[in-house]
């Protein structure tokens, strides 16, 4: 039995959990929190029956509400029995499936026992998804007030209903000014963790692009979407949110190239432009995560892992047993779901904001 160091990237919708990283927690026995993403990826990996606890080394933290695409973290694995990284990623979705949380591991692969996924990361991509209302629908939404969304948008994109103008080459023209080797001092949000840390940041690039819904539908006609994608080799904190919330006021022409410059210039949290606001999370994705391929070299002992195979029987079973069992799997399912279903309708009888409107 050795242990084993895995890096795993995975994928997660952030709406529901309190961020990836996990949360102090009461349940000091077993050190579970099921309200972070890490949390549950812990929780999950622990069902593979590990000689160590599970501990996830993030590459990245996002806040509450953010999601991604693609993350990474490291661990180290002590497991009795051989395991393929495949076949720990098949095992943990599995779990993760049947719990019904929005967490997918995408890979695992077996690095080198000093890789460290969060300091071995090269650059990191950030997208904000924007979605703004056209000007020819803008007095129709004064007159409506409630303005339809689309239901595949839902805490996935910032849906913008200001009656402003929304000038994109106007941010276009401040986009110049993030890029390369700057002080970040005045986008960086307040955070209680580490006063001492440098502003400094190098960006390598952010451009805004027209984007699409996810789905496209018939109310998609009321709006313009906008990506804004952000490259770099790590960030500040709320320092890409900050960013947008200064680009949207760009271009609703609330402040102007100079003010923004004003904020580079004169690097302090006192800096702050107070007509802009934060852009909310959900519309932020963490992209993509790159690493050296030098340091994802496959450790010389593991070399000849082999593939996970299917045990085969000693005996091939005959073609109305086959059916048996795929009929019985099918029964077991509709049983559940039957279960599950009057669970959830009988919670919602009993809820008692409904009970209140009955009366």
């Amino acid at each position: 039995m050795t242990i084993n160091r895995y890096l795993l990237y995975f994928s997660y919708i952030g709406t529901r959990f309190r961020g990836v990283q996990r949360q102090l927690t009461y349940d000091m026995l077993h050190n579970d929190d099921p309200s972070s993403v890490q949390g549950l990826l812990e929780y999950a990996l622990k069902q593979l029956q590990p000689l160590n606890i599970p501990k996830l080394h993030l590459s990245s933290r996002t806040d509450q509400g953010v999601h991604s695409f693609k993350s990474s973290a490291h661990l180290d694995l002590e497991l009795p029995y051989t395991c393929h990284p495949n076949k720990l990623v098949f095992q943990v979705n599995n779990f993760l499936s049947s719990c019904e949380v929005p967490i997918k591991l995408i890979s695992a692969q077996i690095v080198s026992s000093d890789f460290n996924a969060r300091a071995c990361a090269k650059w990191r991509k950030y997208l904000y998804r924007l979605a703004v209302i056209k000007p020819e629908f803008k007095d129709l939404y004064t007159e409506r007030f409630v303005f339809p969304i689309p239901i595949t948008e839902v805490k996935r994109c910032y849906f913008i209903h200001t009656s402003t103008d929304f000038d994109v080459e106007l941010v276009k023209n401040v986009l110049p000014l993030f890029i390369g080797t700057r002080d970040f001092k005045t986008f960086m949000g307040k955070s209680g963790l580490n006063t001492d840390i440098s502003t400094i940041r190098t960006w390598n690039n952010i451009e805004i692009v027209p984007g699409r819904s996810f789905y496209p539908t018939d109310i998609d006609k009321y709006y313009n979407y906008w990506d804004i994608h952000v490259d770099a080799k790590s960030f500040l904190y709320k320092q890409i949110r900050r960013t947008v919330g200064v680009l949207i006021k760009v271009a609703q022409k609330l402040i102007t190239y100079d003010d923004v410059k004003y904020m580079f210039d004169n690097p302090s949290i006192n800096s702050w432009n107070t007509k802009v606001s934060t852009a909310p999370s959900h519309g932020l994705y963490l992209y993509d995560i790159g690493y050296d391929e030098k340091d994802l070299i496959l450790p010389i002992e593991h070399n000849k892992l082999e593939e996970p195979v299917q045990n085969e029987s000693p005996e091939e079973m005959s073609l109305d047993l086959k059916k048996e069992i795929v009929k019985q799997r099918i029964e077991n399912r509709r049983i559940a779901l039957e279960a599950r279903t009057a669970k959830s309708v009988e919670k919602i009888k009993n809820h008692e904001f409904l009970r209140s409107i009955k009366k």
